[in-house]
């Protein structure tokens, strides 16, 4: 039968470099000169342990003991062999093993969950991470977990992840009572989310010894359920809405609206395009810092109906925003429009991202494929193999078809006239 026992080897530097990373369950490789003398490993990590047995009282065997005594690469084969051999001593004299004897390092208790963020933040903008994500990372810090900003990273436990993710809920919950989106699951789902990628960052990038093995902000059966957000609009919808637009009075918004269904943009892309990026000749439209970041840089064709559109944004801003017009494709006093709800007598149905999720919806209905939505969309492709071959600067023409196809479809159903 084949042995059940662990694998015995001398644990030395380059052994233990080695060693592959358990791909399931972690596993034991013992040290063939010191008995008790261990390493850990396991998917991502390998630990320097010491296990051990306490003396018997009154006959009754005693209990299991296990000191960690260094991660590897941190921690070298002779430091924790050494403190291996001094608990062999402590114990043959008789001595207790000292309470904390091979603590975590003091620079892990040292890192709190501020610098481990401030750590991460400093790298995602390195790596040109858009100006909106590390906003939106920062909020969630700020907002929902401002009671972490000092606690030791190491020292957040799986239970306190628990009552917090269940205290966020609560929270946000009552903040938005009487909102459309009022449960406070997404938020707090989003905080957690946030907190995970910073611990893997500070644990797998920055390589920080100390920190447990498992992420207490691992998923697991910790989040709520979530389902996307039907907020789109369907052919039936676009009527109303078009009378909607049409009662706004300020007609710079009007187009702001208007361009976004057309578009299917995110809102901040909207506010921010600048006529600089503007290409009348291809046409398109460029999107130098999408979300994502500077990677994610896109052209988006331009149908006639877009164009058309910003030939009425631009007049309008030249009248009201002489000097902002110059930059700003949406001009306000200033800059550019900061927000686009609308407030007031005057109000619309769909504003912002449900114009994006009313795009998606309308260009399926048109029969765009799959392949050129995603591309209009700016989401990844990358996740298909089949998709991931695609040039997409060679599909120029077939784009600005489909954003043709798409824009035709949704006048046509809006029954515009101007």
């Amino acid at each position: 039968m084949p042995s059940t026992q662990a694998p015995r080897i001398l644990l030395t530097d380059k052994a233990v470099k080695g060693l592959p990373f358990a791909p399931a369950k972690p596993q034991i490789v013992r040290d063939s000169k010191i008995a008790g003398f261990h390493l850990w490993v396991g998917k991502s990590t390998k630990t320097y342990r010491f296990q051990y047995e306490t003396p018997r009282i009154n006959g009754r065997r005693g209990s299991t003991k296990v000191e960690w005594l260094g991660e590897h690469p941190h921690a070298s084969a002779d430091e924790v062999r050494a403190k291996a051999l001094e608990i062999v001593a402590l114990r043959a004299r008789g001595e207790p093993i000292p309470r904390g004897f091979a603590t975590v390092p003091d620079a892990t208790q040292a890192l709190t969950f501020k610098a481990a963020w401030d750590a991460y933040k400093a790298a995602l903008e390195k790596q040109g991470r858009s100006i909106r994500t590390i906003a939106d990372y920062q909020d969630k810090f700020d907002r929902h977990l401002k009671d972490w900003h000092d606690k030791p990273l190491a020292s957040i436990k799986r239970e306190d992840v628990v009552q917090e993710h269940a205290a966020i809920t609560e929270r946000a919950r009552k903040a938005r009572a009487g909102q459309k989106y009022a449960s406070g699951k997404y938020a707090a789902n989003g905080a957690l989310r946030f907190a995970r990628a910073v611990w893997n960052y500070v644990k797998d990038e920055l390589e920080t010894p100390g920190l447990p093995e498992r992420n207490p902000f691992r998923s697991g059966k910790l989040f709520h359920k979530e389902k996307a957000r039907s907020t789109g609009m369907g052919v039936a919808e676009l009527p109303a809405w078009w009378a909607q637009l049409q009662a706004l009075a300020n007609p710079i918004r009007r187009e702001l609206h208007l361009f976004m269904l057309l578009s299917g943009l995110r809102r901040t892309d909207v506010l921010t395009a600048r006529w600089a990026n503007f290409d009348p000749a291809r046409p398109s439209l460029r999107l130098p810092a999408p979300k994502g970041g500077e990677e994610r840089a896109f052209e988006l064709p331009l149908s006639t109906a877009m164009l058309e559109c910003l030939e009425r944004v631009n007049e309008a801003g030249q009248t009201y925003y002489p000097e902002e017009s110059k930059t700003w494709i949406f001009p306000a006093p200033g800059g550019h429009i900061a927000e686009v709800k609308e407030e007031g007598r005057q109000k619309l149905s769909h504003t912002g991202h449900a114009l994006r999720h009313s795009f998606r919806t309308l260009a399926a209905a048109a029969g765009i494929d799959r392949l050129r939505l995603k591309i209009l969309m700016n989401h990844a492709i990358n996740d298909d193999v089949t998709d991931a071959y695609a040039n997409v600067p060679a599909l120029f023409a077939s784009l600005r078809d489909a954003q043709e196809q798409i824009s035709a479809f949704i006048t046509k159903s809006m029954a515009v006239t101007r």
